[in-house]
């Protein structure tokens, strides 16, 4: 059911600020739980914040890490601790409990919630208090809101640190180019762990639309299911689910005439992918998009460009600058110098949306590069890019990932797109890995539809017609199951980890 609504428009200035909308019935989403039935009521949620407000005690800026099960406890919890001044800590409801208690340790946590479990965790050093105050504090858009844990590029968990400023601004930008209202109903199939599933969620609490969360893992023809009975118009993906979902909705044949956007995040979605999407759901408008966790989203490609500039992933978002920069030295000292049109560079990205840093760390990733003056900086996302005439992008690989065979450079995410144009292909992903000789060369781990030695004969054939020799793999292995990451991404580290070389 919805709430009771009057027509009072409410400005969102920190996430602190929806509480309010809620309480004061000026809410007119709705928010349900697939495949259980279940929705968040304003009943429900008083319940089960008097709980929180009974058994937990805690000072305005501690963290608390929320395990984000897919319930409205777990919903009516994040807007509890945002309107009390906590900085949340979410976690994924299946992560084991020796990583949870690592960020627990790292961020000084002061409490776990799990639904209606409460875990008082080791006290926080208390910080030198420079104001004393006798009144109580008030949530404002400077104040930390997330801090979201990723084991991201170095593989060592770090946290970023998100200010309520940095999400509702991201938020709107993003609605805005989505061109979300009332009238949406988005599926959400990534945890609200993932930054990617927790916006979701709050674009049906700012913008007053359907959001239905899926409590199952994904499984592409339970997906199906839920998007014809909940009649879904917005479905936000990761690569490797828009693959299973295209396979599928061309099995079963299914017509979806009310699913009109999809989204994409989490790698590069490849231009038979999206051909076979628009083929199937002829409707279907396809948003390519790039960001990373540091600053949200940062590009996205508008779908009446998805033909006329394949393989881009677009433009800035509204309010955010991007540009492409390579580090420079001269005699002056080094500095970054803008690349020319079709040249490759490090994108950087500033705006409001940009993390406020790394939780006691400098720089962990990607780098902040400070400007001249406190929240003029840039961020440095690792990323290679190139740009066209008309300024769109086009994503060439990591600076971390770039492969040099035989002094030709290889971007994986470029050589994968490719690769995965090939009809026998299901996922694609390039590696790092050393020749005979301890040369560095570029390793194809490759998962196809029918892992059958004629079809990896067959594609061993299509390999060679299409792909330079000087750019292609020199190594090929065929992978029965690719291994995914939590937020479904293909798991390079387990690829790097556990191929042991071929002898």
């Amino acid at each position: 059911m919805k709430f009771h609504s009057r027509k009072d428009k409410i400005m969102l200035f920190s996430l602190s600020d929806i509480q309010v909308k809620l309480q004061q019935k000026n809410w007119r989403g709705q928010i349900n739980f697939y495949p259980s039935g279940q929705t968040l009521t304003f009943e429900s949620m008083t319940e089960h914040q008097n709980h929180l407000e009974q058994n937990l005690q805690f000072t305005f800026g501690d963290k608390i890490i929320v395990v984000t099960t897919p319930t409205p406890e777990t919903v009516s919890t994040l807007l509890w601790l945002w309107h009390k001044g906590a900085v949340v800590v979410p976690v994924k409801h299946d992560m084991e409990a020796d990583a949870i208690a690592k960020i627990a340790d790292d961020c000084h946590a002061h409490a776990m919630i799990k639904d209606q479990t409460i875990t008082e965790l080791e006290p926080s050093p208390q910080p030198q208090v420079l104001f004393r105050e006798k009144s109580a504090r008030q949530v404002c858009g400077t104040d930390l809101a997330l801090l979201i844990y990723t084991s991201g590029s170095t593989g060592k968990p770090k946290g970023i640190m998100l200010s309520h400023s940095n999400v509702i601004t991201a938020m709107n930008s993003i609605a805005t180019y989505l061109k979300i209202d009332g009238d949406e109903h988005i599926l959400g199939l990534s945890p609200l762990s993932f930054d990617y599933g927790l916006y979701q969620l709050l674009f049906s609490l700012a913008f007053d639309c359907q959001f239905t969360l899926f409590e199952e893992n994904f499984h592409p023809i339970k997906v199906l299911k839920a998007l014809d009975e909940q009649q879904i118009t917005l479905l936000p993906v990761v690569p490797a689910m828009a693959i299973s979902l295209a396979k599928i909705i061309r099995a079963l044949k299914r017509q979806l005439p009310q699913l009109r956007k999809l989204t994409n995040t989490g790698g590069h979605l490849g231009e038979t992918v999206i051909d076979d999407l628009i083929s199937l759901v002829p409707q279907l408008d396809v948003y390519a998009m790039y960001g990373l966790t540091e600053c949200k989203r940062a590009l996205y490609l508008p779908p009446d460009k998805t033909h006329k500039k394949r393989g881009s992933v677009g433009i800035a978002i509204p309010g955010l600058e991007a540009k492409l920069f390579n580090n420079v030295q001269c005699e002056t000292g080094p500095h970054y110098q803008e690349v020319a049109t079709g040249e490759v560079g490090e994108l950087f990205v500033r705006g409001a949306t940009v993390m406020q840093g790394y939780y006691g760390q400098a720089n962990a990733g990607a780098n902040l590069i400070p400007g001249n003056y406190r929240d003029d900086n840039w961020l440095a996302t690792g990323d290679l890019f190139c740009q066209d005439e008309d300024g769109y992008f086009y994503f060439k690989g990591r600076t971390k990932e770039l492969i040099k065979q035989a002094g030709f450079c290889i971007y994986p995410t470029e050589s994968e797109a490719l690769i995965e144009k090939c009809h026998l292909v299901h996922l694609a992903a390039i590696i790092q890995s050393e020749d005979k000789f301890g040369d560095e060369i570029a390793c194809l781990c490759v998962q196809l539809h029918d892992n059958s030695k004629e079809d990896q004969n067959a594609f061993k054939t299509w390999l060679k017609a299409n792909t330079d020799p000087d750019y292609r793999p020199r190594e090929v292995r065929f992978i029965q199951q690719m291994q995914l990451t939590a937020n479904s991404k293909v798991d390079k580290k387990s690829l790097v980890a556990k191929l042991e070389p071929e002898k």
